[in-house]
Formats: C-alpha cells, structure tokens, sequence
C-alpha cells in the first residue's frame, strides 16, 4: 500500500516511468485529453447503461488515469478501478477516491467471485496476446497465444460479475479497415489489414464467449455518444467526417452494429443465472 492505493503487480507494470522524466509535449497532450474523454465515457455512455440493469457495484477495468472512478463515485455508484500501469499509479495520487483504485493484472483481479454487478473493460482486450512498438512508427505483431490470452481475461472478468450482471466490452472494430486510434500520434488514423490480428472482430468474441459460457447473452451496441471524435477532430478529416459519423451511429442497431461498418465495437455480455 502505498499513497492509499492496493499494489498487487508484485513490482511488475506493463510500462516503465520515472517521476522524474519529463513528459514529451505529445504526451502531455494526449494525458490531458483523457480526463475530458475519461468523464465523458462515463456521464454520456455508460451511466445510461448501468442505470437501465439496476448496476451498483462497478468496476473500470484498465481504467487509466482513474477519473471515471471519482465520476462513478460521485454519481451515486460504487466504482472501483483497476489498471497494471506504474504510470497511471502515480496518476492516482490525485484522485479521490484512490482507496477504490487497484494495480492488478487483468487476468489475474483482486476481486471474489460475483462482486460487480457491471464490469467495463474500454480499450483493454485489443492489448491482449499482441506485442506492441512505436519506434519508429505504429506497428503490432501477434503472439501465437493471443486467443487464449483473451480467453483469460475475458473468463476473469466474467468470473468477478455477479449473475444478473454485465461485462461491457469496447475497442476498435478488427473488422473496419481504418483505424482511428493507434496510429503514429495521438488521434492519427492507420490503415490495416482486417485479418492483421489486433484489433478484435465480433465473431471473435463470441466464439470465446461460447467456449467460457455458453449462457451468456452476447450483443453489439450501437457506439453512438461512446464515440466523443476528440482526438480526431485535430485532424483535418476528423473534423470533415465527425458530423456525419455522429448520424450513422445514431442509426446504427442490431447486426449492424457488428458488422464491419461500425469503425468502433462496444459489446455487452450478460450472464445468466443457474437454474
């Protein structure tokens, strides 16, 4: 325990940061965009969405710099977060609620079975089973244990849901040829092949779903208000197409929203109890 927040990596974070290094400008930038988007997730997506299941008890699994804890909390729900990042730890130190922040493996939580009535995981699964690099540009490559990787956190996170619960699921569409959000700068986009092997598909999910529990419901949600087209609108083709993507996800229902006309998948899995 350290500045009121519960350490259970053993000393092992997926990053590295010294205190003392001085943050690039990029950086700086892209940090300080996340406490607006941080919020925003929360008060104009998610909020809607536990309030309709009666959700109490939430967890914001990989939840960064911990911003949507103290929203959470402030709006009336008992939120909890956990990330594996010494960076985001240091983060934390200015939080309010840091008591309810964990360092903790995504495969591994801290948590008993059945006790969040909701889980969030916003962009976690894509950086399962893959090895990253930006030096000198954006590239990704997949590691041949990848799906059971996924498998891992995916049976972890249902494991802590309680059985009228729901593991909320979001990320890039593997299906959509753009990528928006891992390019070489922050809210660059990045052309990739659908079969790359990063960014997860539906069928993907569902097929490990299956194997996990085949009682549990599983269905795409429309990303409408999920998508805020901050990053991108500094960019000039994120400014030209941000309005008329707003009216496309607004219309955006049922298979759709699977398909690989959706640029971004959201993915709610319900649990079902035992008869």
């Amino acid at each position: 325990m350290q500045d009121g927040i519960a350490d259970f990596s053993g000393g092992h974070y997926y990053d590295n940061f010294d205190p003392s290094t001085r943050l690039s400008p990029e950086a700086e930038q892209g940090l300080a965009l996340e406490f607006e988007g941080a919020k925003r997730r929360i008060i104009d997506y998610y909020e809607p969405a536990l309030r309709r299941r009666g959700a109490v008890r939430v967890l914001d699994c990989g939840t960064g710099n911990g911003v949507a804890v103290d929203v959470l909390n402030a709006r009336g729900f008992e939120g909890w977060g956990a990330d594996l990042s010494a960076l985001r730890k240091y983060q934390w130190r200015e939080r309010a609620r840091r008591d309810r922040l964990v360092v903790a493996d995504v495969a591994s939580l801290p948590f008993p079975d059945g006790y969040f009535d909701a889980v969030i995981a916003s962009g976690v699964l894509e950086h399962i089973g893959v090895q990253e690099s930006r030096t000198p540009r954006y590239t990704v490559q997949r590691l041949p244990d990848r799906d059971e990787q996924r498998r891992r956190v995916l049976q972890e996170l249902l494991r802590i849901t309680s059985a009228s619960g729901a593991v909320f699921l979001d990320f890039p569409n593997g299906a959509f040829p753009i990528d928006f959000w891992h390019g070489d700068a922050a809210g660059s986009a990045r052309f990739h092949r659908t079969t790359e092997g990063f960014l997860p598909r539906f069928r993907e999910i569902a097929s490990l779903i299956q194997i996990i529990d085949p009682r549990a419901r599983i269905q795409a949600l429309s990303p409408y208000r999920r998508l805020q087209f901050v990053q991108s609108a500094t960019h000039w083709y994120g400014r030209l197409l941000s309005a008329p993507a707003r009216v496309f996800l607004a219309l955006m229902r049922g298979r759709l929203a699977q398909s690989a006309l959706n640029p971004f998948l959201v993915i709610e899995i319900s649990k079902r109890s035992i008869a």
